[in-house]
């Protein structure tokens, strides 16, 4: 029996070829890889959209191998179009918000169960009643406590459980989004340019071989990809005015910028940040792609006196 270990960008790591009850999934398993029910394939999990895992790769067709069957590995590093990956990652967040919503509308339906079956317990018994110790009331009177302290449990772990996921749900769908905000995508562009500086100086620096190279120069071409796409979504947001393009040049000690909603006064202006005032002995820094907008300390001071006038 053949089987075959593909990679690319758009499906991620796949094994193809098996069968239920060859042999497979035992040595699979054991390595990390995940059975998805819905394309019927054996996976290795956050492949999709990422650089192959080389070793994990080589380490799984070894042992399959060793148990018998023939192996192929296909790895195709062809880095796509960004907007069709962006387009991927959305779809799985909001399958993956779809699937958190709907267990948590199943734990809140056994939570509401729950605490319903403790109400129609706790109803059929007068109010402040007492257990009545050798009453012959007593020994059921102590299996309706149970039950209702067991239902009550039952209620709050569900309604945890419950809240847990919608609150995961909530996360999932607003992930795109989250991902486009224009500070997170400022902060994205320096993350990937210090990433692909150090991954070159690593290729320059080192005599890595083998795999240990390769996966450098796998992961250097997506994140140099990414970079560009992110640079011509940022170039985007700062034409339509959803981005903001301050600096030194156009602030000045003095002035007062906006940072996460309040108005701060400037006390130094650096080539990449800008430190504020904060009314102690010490001033807090702030990259340039955070400030939200920008007076002048002129307008700021002719503003002030109108408002105290």
């Amino acid at each position: 029996m053949t089987l075959t270990i593909e990679h690319t960008e758009a499906e991620g790591t796949l094994l193809l070829g098996t069968s239920r009850g060859d042999g497979s999934a035992e040595v699979v398993k054991a390595l990390g890889w995940r059975w998805g029910r819905s394309i019927g394939l054996w996976f290795v999990p956050r492949s999709r959209d990422a650089a192959p895992k080389r070793p994990l790769i080589e380490q799984t067709a070894r042992q399959l191998r060793e148990a018998g069957f023939e192996v192929e590995v296909s790895i195709d590093t062809t880095t796509g179009n960004r907007e069709e990956a962006e387009a991927r990652r959305a779809e799985r967040a909001q399958a993956r918000s779809g699937r958190l919503a709907d267990r948590a509308e199943r734990e809140q339906t056994k939570a509401d169960q729950r605490y319903a079956a403790s109400r129609k317990i706790a109803d059929g018994i007068p109010f402040g009643q007492p257990i009545l110790l050798g009453h012959h009331s007593q020994a059921r009177a102590e299996r309706d406590a149970r039950k209702i302290r067991s239902h009550m449990e039952a209620n709050i772990e569900h309604q945890e459980r419950a809240n847990a996921a919608a609150a995961a749900a909530a996360t999932a769908a607003a992930g795109p989004q989250y991902r486009h905000n224009p500070v997170t995508v400022a902060n994205r562009i320096e993350r990937l340019g210090a990433e692909i500086r150090r991954m070159e100086r690593a290729l320059e620096q080192s005599a890595a071989a083998g795999h240990r190279r390769q996966d450098l120069e796998d992961q250097l071409a997506i994140h140099r990809a990414d970079l560009e796409h992110w640079q011509k979504v940022r170039a985007e947001q700062l034409e339509t005015g959803q981005a903001t393009n301050y600096g030194r040049e156009n602030v000045a000690v003095g002035d007062l910028v906006k940072i996460g909603g309040s108005w701060h006064t400037v006390a130094r202006c650096n080539a990449k940040t800008v430190a504020v005032e904060t009314g102690y002995s010490w001033t807090n820094k702030a990259p340039w792609h955070t400030v939200q907008d920008h007076r002048p300390r002129a307008l700021a001071e002719v503003e002030g006196s109108k408002v105290q006038g």
